[in-house]
């Protein structure tokens, strides 16, 4: 594939998926709709240079699903997540979570399968298909000594892939990319992924990737079920050594896994969902907050109205006087 067709190879992949649908289509530019079996998502991509391509992601749902196509995926992928987290399944069967902060590197490719558990995404990506990386490039690239298969080398060598938590100046330049709104987007963008580039090749970077990130299929399964363990009762407390047992590894086993898929802590996970029940309890129902206590896992009415007052900062009572009222 010749670089200056990978944008056309891309829409008429887009084209070709049941579950998309291009909302815009113009010389350099497209916008397209994902949708997800509990929401939608859009993609907008820009050609900034001929097989250069920088996507803005923005996915309010838990999870969708696209067919993967090795030839127009194949490249150098540059990812920063801004808000959210997100779980991707890659080639390798390892999977990929990004949260906030999170800087990526990867040249495998994504398969079908993407997740959201905080239920939104956003973020940004650089792409250099593989028939760009080393043979076409900018003037201006060449001056500054940027050369995309050297960048590709330092962070993804033998095909793996490179997370770390963006320092300053990163999260700057991508949150300048997010922001920029003038009529000259476009050429403005291309000076940032340009400088993007340029870092990358040129300033000290942690050595190794953040392994945090990169997760077995079979430890996100298990992270998945325990999550599925602790909320299907929420009155029940079930044990981390309980959940070790059951699933034969260590209480440290367990707690990592979860934090690596859900990015918090059991309990921090489980204080939420109760709250998140609680409150949907008090706007909807006419349970005493005793028995609303008790169902979400505590043992008295007092010991709840703290724990919900402390969470929402209003009491059980006021936050349903005040949803009732739509104040």
């Amino acid at each position: 594939m010749k670089p200056e067709t990978v944008i056309s190879a891309y829409a008429e992949e887009i084209d070709a998926r049941t579950n998309t649908k291009v909302l815009t289509n113009e010389p350099g530019r497209m916008v397209y709709q994902v949708d997800g079996q509990d929401g939608s998502g859009t993609v907008e991509v820009l050609t900034l240079f001929p097989g250069v391509i920088l996507q803005f992601h923005s996915f309010h749902c838990k999870s969708f699903h696209l067919a993967a196509n090795g030839d127009v995926n194949e490249g150098l992928k540059i990812n920063f997540c801004s808000e959210g987290r997100m779980e991707v399944r890659m080639s390798d069967n390892l999977c990929l979570f990004m949260e906030p902060g999170n800087l990526s590197l990867d040249v495998r490719t994504a398969q079908d399968s993407f997740q959201f558990p905080c239920g939104h995404y956003h973020g940004v990506e650089l792409f250099l298909h593989y028939s760009s990386i080393g043979k076409v490039f900018p003037n201006m690239w060449s001056d500054l000594g940027i050369n995309p298969l050297n960048i590709q080398e330092r962070f993804c060598s033998e095909g793996k892939s490179y997370v770390v938590f963006a320092d300053e100046r990163f999260r700057q330049l991508f949150q300048s990319m997010l922001d920029v709104t003038c009529e000259c987007r476009v050429d403005y963008l291309k000076i940032k992924a340009t400088e993007l580039l340029f870092l990358l090749g040129s300033v000290e970077m942690p050595d190794k990737s953040d392994t945090a990130s990169l997760m077995t299929t079979g430890q996100v399964e298990i992270a998945k079920q325990v999550m599925e363990i602790i909320t299907k009762d929420l009155s029940q407390h079930t044990s981390v050594e309980t959940l070790s047992v059951k699933f034969g590894i260590s209480p440290t086993s367990v707690k990592n896994y979860f934090r690596g898929v859900y990015g918090k802590n059991i309990s921090a996970y489980l204080r939420e969902s109760r709250m998140s029940a609680a409150a949907l309890a008090l706007r909807d129902g006419k349970q005493p907050v005793a028995e609303i206590a008790s169902a979400v896992g505590y043992e008295n009415a007092s010991k709840f109205s703290a724990a919900f007052k402390s969470f929402f900062g209003e009491s059980p009572l006021e936050y349903r006087r005040q949803s009732r009222c739509g104040i």
